[in-house]
């Protein structure tokens, strides 16, 4: 009945389109709640599904981590900095509502404001659920400022009064404090469910994943900032993880790689940190189209998403543009040397697949094969289990409607990278060391070329770039390394330094933020440009 109960009470909070307008139910609701762990699981359940929008979310950012040659034109005005699709008024395909993020902070404020009500609850179990609602609302400060820059801080789960934006750097050190609390955690062989068995899924918290979120956030700092000590700081909390201190964690091998990180095995020593997705969350009686939860994956198509030959003609004589693709010579450049292995486990038969060419035969009456031709275009095959819809009536020739796998979110080799880039920024030659583990995964010999500060800052890039493609990365990386001339497009290649510290790598504030708080403003950015 307990249970029921804060089901009911959580439904007003679920359905709001701004944080700001959500009206918290009196503490003294809370009063026969929290009387057992059971109902302190079931919280952090409701935080959980609230992570799958704030780690993989359909924000501008997801399309500008498209590393391709071409997308679809629904979407290319986020590769220009577009103002028309960006705008929340004019844009019908732009998702700017933080609500999602908002309302997992209010759940993990309810619980962490409510600890002196626990009760039948051990104080090593309290700890380990606090220290998941701290992750949680780490996380979450994390990704806002990542995305729109400056937000408001929340005051608590019973605050209704409306909330100015704080800065951005201002926000990063809430994430860190968050996270500072949430380093009590065990590491993830040791965590226990409430009923003692260990726990297996990755998507909570452990004592590695909270040093891989400091990592990440001082690295975003050092990237913002640009200065020594914040390198310094991500550095520190990667080697934590990476040498073993925080957990254990190892590079799968090339092929464990494909089935256990991005395969329906769902479990890898390489993940640190994932959010989990059971094929059952898809449903298969309504769901009649492709859905990519990863950048990459709108590259997706002949043989996974479908057989019929018929893709690799589509995407070759496309010459209007209309599809998201990338090109072998593209993909060549981005892994310049033959023996990459990565050449041959992330893409399908790259460059070798060819497609036929058919001309009108009057005599048959119809087109007739007259030559097959190489394809010019690349296929990904970094996610190659698929969920199939079984309601054969309401789909046809397209029947995959998602991929069967979870979606990681840190992996080791990403944070190895990442400690490899705050060494070099740092001047620290021993970035190599971290260059050559990844390397030699790829069956790649190690890393000869220049060690100073920029050439290994820029090789430290690009190798993030072969190992972590198509896995939302892409923006955040060029972003944290000012590399926008070099690699994005259209108005981003404008930017003065004065439109980035006015918020133009960020998303506009959607339009749901202001409906009832008149403390609310836009990015500086965006206000300009309409």
């Amino acid at each position: 009945m307990k249970k029921i109960l804060i089901l009911f009470l959580f439904i007003p909070l679920f359905s709001c389109n701004d944080w700001l307008t959500v009206e918290p139910e009196d503490s003294v609701t809370f009063v026969n709640y929290f009387k057992n762990e059971e109902e302190l699981k079931a919280l952090h359940n409701s935080m959980a599904s609230y992570m799958k929008n704030i780690c993989i979310g359909k924000q501008p950012y997801f399309y500008n981590a498209l590393d391709a040659d071409n997308i679809e034109w629904t979407y290319q005005g986020f590769w220009t900095l577009d103002p028309e699709t960006y705008l929340p008024e004019e844009s019908m395909v732009l998702d700017v509502n933080w609500a999602g993020f908002y309302d997992a902070i209010y759940i993990a404020n309810v619980m962490i404001e409510n600890e002196y009500r626990f009760e039948n609850i051990s104080e090593e179990r309290a700890e380990f659920w606090l220290g998941q609602a701290h992750f949680c609302k780490a996380v979450a400060y994390f990704r806002l400022a990542q995305i729109w820059g400056d937000v408001p801080i929340s005051k608590g789960s019973e605050s209704i009064a409306p909330e100015g934006k704080q800065p951005a750097l201002k926000v990063l050190e809430e994430a860190i404090k968050e996270a500072k609390l949430a380093l009590t955690l065990p590491v993830h062989e040791q965590l226990k469910d409430v009923d003692g068995k260990q726990i297996t899924s990755k998507q909570y918290a452990s004592l590695g994943t909270v040093n891989t979120l400091l990592a990440n956030i001082y690295a975003w700092l050092g990237g913002l900032t640009r200065e020594e000590k914040y390198w310094k700081e991500a550095e520190f909390y990667a080697s934590e993880v990476i040498e073993g201190k925080a957990g254990f964690y190892d590079l799968e091998s090339i092929d464990g790689l494909i089935a256990n990180v991005f395969g329906k095995a769902r479990y890898s020593v390489e993940t640190i940190f994932c959010i989990d997705n059971d094929p059952i969350d898809n449903d298969r009686q309504h769901e009649t189209n492709f859905r990519p939860e990863f950048p990459g994956q709108m590259l997706m198509s002949y043989p996974y998403t479908t057989t019929d030959e018929s893709a690799i003609t589509s995407l070759a004589e496309d010459l209007w543009d209309d599809y998201t693709k990338i090109y072998v010579e593209t993909v060549e450049n981005i892994y310049p040397d033959e023996k990459d292995a990565r050449r041959r486990e992330f893409w399908f038969q790259l460059g070798e697949l060819t497609y036929p060419v058919t001309e009108w035969d009057d005599e048959a009456g119809d087109f007739v094969v007259v030559r097959r031709e190489k394809s010019p275009c690349a296929h990904i095959a970094k996610w190659r289990d698929v969920i199939i819809q079984e309601n054969t009536q309401i789909v046809q020739d397209r029947p995959v409607i998602a991929t069967d796998g979870d979606w990681v979110v840190w992996r080791l080799a990403d944070l190895i990278l990442l400690r490899a880039e705050c060494r070099a920024n740092l001047g620290l030659t021993t970035a190599v060391d971290d260059l050559d583990r990844v390397r030699a995964r790829a069956e790649l010999s190690g890393y000869d070329g220049l060690t100073d500060k920029e050439s290994l800052r820029q090789e430290v890039f690009n190798e993030r770039r072969r190992e972590l493609f198509g896995e939302g990365q892409f923006y955040f990386d060029i972003v944290r390394n000012r590399y926008h001339k070099k690699y994005l497009r259209g108005n981003f290649q404008i930017l003065t330094e004065q439109d980035i510290i006015n918020g133009a790598f960020y998303a506009p504030v959607g339009i749901g933020a202001f409906e009832k708080n008149t403390l609310m403003t836009q990015n500086t950015y965006w206000q300009w440009q309409k």
